[in-house]
């Protein structure tokens, strides 16, 4: 028989997450609508346009780490107030890698920004492949904690392994 699965007292409500996951999605909807019009961004802005660029894809990506981390989190506080599953802790490390690779680009392209490129400098060249990278990580492990939570809370039933095996009756 599996262990029992009990929710966590106490763990309050992912509101503070969820808020930071909708900023990331309006500092990245904003970025991104930017970027169609870089060169009206850059004479407002008083920058180069290669300057601007640069500016847009850290802000751009800065708004990929918020959303992930935030609904990451949330989901993660949801599955301990509904009891872990499995699947809520794999999504979580998932995910977890997904913010990772996103924030060691970030930080590539922020040290690129000011000129102090290093032998991770080659790293800036990969920003797409690393982007795509993180973000699928990122929403695979967000789907993983989706998958937990449902299990945790019991939606599509019990599985077959957490009900006790049935013993067949004696007959007189």
């Amino acid at each position: 028989m599996a262990p029992a699965r009990v929710g966590l007292g106490g763990v309050r409500a992912p509101r503070g997450w969820l808020g930071l996951a909708f900023l990331g999605v309006w500092l990245y909807f904003l970025s991104q609508l930017s970027q169609l019009y870089r060169e009206a961004f850059a004479a407002a802005a008083g920058i180069s346009v290669p300057d601007a660029t640069d500016v847009l894809r850290l802000t751009s990506n800065l708004g990929q780490i918020l959303f992930l981390a935030g609904v990451g989190a949330a989901l993660w506080r949801a599955n301990l107030a509904a009891g872990l599953s499995s699947s809520g802790v794999s999504g979580l490390v998932i995910a977890s890698a997904g913010v990772g690779v996103l924030a060691l680009f970030e930080v590539v392209l922020f040290l690129a920004w000011f000129g102090l490129t290093g032998p991770v400098g080659a790293l800036g060249d990969a920003y797409a492949v690393g982007s795509i990278m993180g973000v699928a990580l990122g929403l695979g492990g967000i789907a993983y904690l989706g998958v937990g939570l449902s299990q945790a809370v019991g939606l599509f039933g019990r599985r077959e392994d957490d009900v006790a095996p049935r013993t067949p009756e004696k007959m007189n």
